[in-house]
């Protein structure tokens, strides 16, 4: 008669108590590793806003140069992306190059504004102005372009660019907002601000340290 063999309940109890604290160390390392969506969409908007701002100001057939100049230019002075008549050129461009969501972007002269398009989560352009040019791409994203020119002449002009990385998706805050529920919020946040200069170049707005973090560092996309 062979004899059956089973675990007592004080053994039990040891091996769910060793099992409690396995669970107790590991399942923290694992939460505190999960990528941070947010920071990943920044990330990725980064990467996409720097491709494409390099393509355009690298083609002359959109932003014409011979020495830094615009060539049918005859009173000197434009540079880079100032090499335009109105501020609508550049959201413009834009909008063929990602891939927009809602085509509600004809041409320079019918692009909407944050006034007519008050479902966008940018809708106040991110704090970059009081008006701004409204892109939404089929990623969940929205882009405002402040409705602003650059200096003639002055290649350290610039303009804000605002990119809700979510969408209409909350919390609609970007670092140094002191309003609703984005006052004192010190972490994931789902917008940021990028400053274009005229010739080119381009760097995250100043308070935005955590959308920084995210970009820049690699190691930083958990939260």
């Amino acid at each position: 008669m062979k004899k059956s063999y089973a675990f007592t309940l004080s053994e039990l109890m040891v091996a769910l108590g060793v099992l409690g604290i396995l669970c107790a160390i590991v399942l923290p390392a694992i939460t505190n590793n999960n990528p941070n969506q947010n920071k990943m969409m920044m990330k990725k908007a980064y990467n996409v806003f720097v491709d494409i701002t390099n393509e355009l100001i690298s083609d002359d057939g959109n932003y014409p140069m011979v020495y830094g100049l615009c060539p049918d230019n005859n009173e000197g002075g434009y540079i880079g992306f100032d090499c335009a008549e109105n501020d609508s050129k550049l959201p413009y461009l834009f909008s063929k190059r990602l891939a927009i969501s809602e085509q509600h972007v004809a041409d320079e002269d019918t692009m909407r504004t944050d006034a007519s398009y008050s479902r966008s989560g940018l809708s106040a352009c991110n704090g970059a102005a009081s008006s701004c040019y409204i892109l939404k791409s089929e990623d969940g994203m929205t882009w405002a372009f402040s409705k602003s020119k650059f200096t003639k002449g002055d290649y350290t002009s610039s303009i804000l660019i605002g990119i809700d990385v979510n969408g209409d998706k909350k919390p609609n805050c970007y670092e140094g907002s002191d309003t609703g529920n984005c006052k004192n919020r010190t972490s994931n946040f789902d917008q940021f601000r990028i400053k274009l200069f005229a010739d080119g170049t381009m760097k995250l707005n100043t308070d935005d340290q955590w959308a920084a973090e995210a970009i820049y560092a690699s190691s930083s996309l958990s939260e």
